[in-house]
């Protein structure tokens, strides 16, 4: 872990972004609860010493079932692919506040999984909201649940909140093929939005054409607590 967390690093200072395809890097941790202050302090610093090279969150865990053996996200969203042509690459922690990082992370943290994604439907905007539930998908047929889905965003209309579809490629659990975020100010705009949405022509649309096409692997709800790269 303490090589994994070095290659982190050594990607701060080397990546240049360039305006492709963008993909994602989400580090999936449980950070032990004495230490998440200690953590999040020295995250600031490193974040505040350095020009991010991605749009980076920090995300909380509100909700999970049994699947859900984490407490935080750190995810990590480029521009581009190119944005991650250096991750796996190793080298020294590249300032003082790297190296405090580094310690806090090998102290307080441990790496549960990391997934590499692709947004297929997604505004960087959507992050702006706090509250995200994240539906875990086993997608049998992705041309014609995708269509699906782009037809039920279309009809989807509120100014508090978002839809997202992400395809998971690298690291994700066996029966995980995409992931189904919906993005809210906070758990009480989520609920009544979701009053609102199961009552929607568009959702019934959407059941009809996409019927068997897809089923719910498992589902977490996240806070965001730290942006950064802003």
């Amino acid at each position: 872990m303490k090589k994994f967390i070095l290659l982190i690093l050594a990607v701060f200072a080397t990546v240049n972004l360039n305006a492709q395809s963008p993909a994602w890097v989400c580090m999936n941790v449980s950070v032990e609860p004495a230490g998440q202050e200690e953590f999040v302090e020295a995250l600031d610093n490193f974040m505040g010493s350095i020009d991010v090279p991605f749009y980076v969150t920090l995300n909380e865990v509100q909700f999970g079932n049994s699947d859900v053996e984490f407490s935080h996200q750190l995810c990590f969203l480029g521009e581009s692919s190119e944005s991650f042509a250096n991750w796996g690459v190793g080298g020294t922690p590249p300032s003082v506040e790297g190296v405090l990082f580094f310690n806090a992370f090998q102290d307080f943290v441990e790496v549960e999984q990391v997934i590499l994604g692709q947004p297929m439907l997604f505004s960087a905007d959507n992050l702006d909201y706090n509250f995200g539930a994240v539906f875990a998908l086993n997608v049998s047929d992705p041309q014609k649940f995708g269509g699906a889905f782009t037809r039920l965003l279309e009809s989807y209309d509120s100014d508090n909140g978002s839809f997202e579809l992400h395809e998971a490629l690298i690291g994700q659990e066996s029966d995980v093929t995409h992931y189904w975020v919906v993005r809210t100010n906070n758990v009480g705009s989520f609920l009544s939005g979701r009053a609102e949405f199961m009552s929607s022509q568009g959702l019934s649309r959407f059941i009809s054409s996409a019927q068997g096409t897809f089923e719910q692997v498992f589902s977490f709800g996240v806070r965001i607590i730290k942006r950064y790269g802003q």
